[in-house]
């Protein structure tokens, strides 16, 4: 009977993770921003979901808060100001430690330099897995010298006209000679896909003892060789 159960456990377990590995691998986390600036105020709204679960970030006049949402609901909101706000007095003097020597630069860089092709690695397969989708600016610029306007206005033209081939970048410029001006939208959606292709290089840096060791130094927190 224990063998059955136990068997049981095993089993489920497995389920679920291949179940897990799998979504990784087939749905994409996608990042979407939509920014806004007038005269009246500006607002940005930045959103990171996968599947089902969504984080949004919300910056506006007087606002500035973090919602966590679950199937397009949301479960949980936190104020960003709130969150960064600095400790109480009280509360810092309990965590104040003994400081510890800086290390030397060399060590920096040796760390750098030891970390650095694992680091390419997971850049590589970050880059390989970016796809984007939209990126569309739309702005009304007006500067304090109309020939800097015009100047401004004649590059981002050119940079247009050099991107047009891509059907997912848009940007357009209105110039304004007559006052001083900065308003537009700017909207960007990308997709991260396979993310199971991107941990896979980041828990294999971080399975060796010595990319450990060396993060443990880069902030100071471990002696070389500890």
């Amino acid at each position: 009977m224990a063998a059955t159960l136990l068997f049981f456990v095993i089993l489920v377990v497995a389920v679920i993770l291949l179940a897990l590995l799998l979504a990784l691998y087939l749905v994409p986390v996608t990042v979407e921003t939509v920014a806004d600036c007038r005269q009246e105020g500006a607002r940005a709204t930045a959103t990171v979901a996968w599947g089902i679960a969504a984080a949004r970030v919300r910056v506006a006049d007087g606002v500035q808060v973090l919602d966590i949402l679950l199937a397009g609901r949301r479960v949980m909101t936190r104020d960003l100001r709130e969150m960064a706000a600095p400790e109480p007095e009280e509360e810092k003097k309990k965590k104040v430690e003994e400081p510890k020597p800086a290390l030397p630069l060399r060590e920096y860089l040796d760390a750098a330099g030891d970390l650095w092709p694992h680091l390419q690695r997971i850049l590589a397969a970050f880059v390989r897995s970016l796809c984007l989708e939209t990126l569309r600016g739309d702005v009304t610029l007006g500067l304090e010298s109309p020939a800097d306007t015009g100047v401004v206005y004649g590059y981002c033209t050119a940079v247009r006209y050099a991107l047009w081939p891509a059907e997912a970048i848009d940007f357009v410029m209105t110039p304004v000679f007559d006052r001083e001006v900065f308003e537009g939208t700017f909207t960007l959606k990308m997709q991260i896909r396979r993310p199971l292709l991107i941990l896979i290089p980041v828990v294999r840096a971080l399975l060796q003892k010595q990319v450990r060791q060396r993060l443990r130094q880069v902030p100071g927190r471990g002696a070389p060789g500890a």
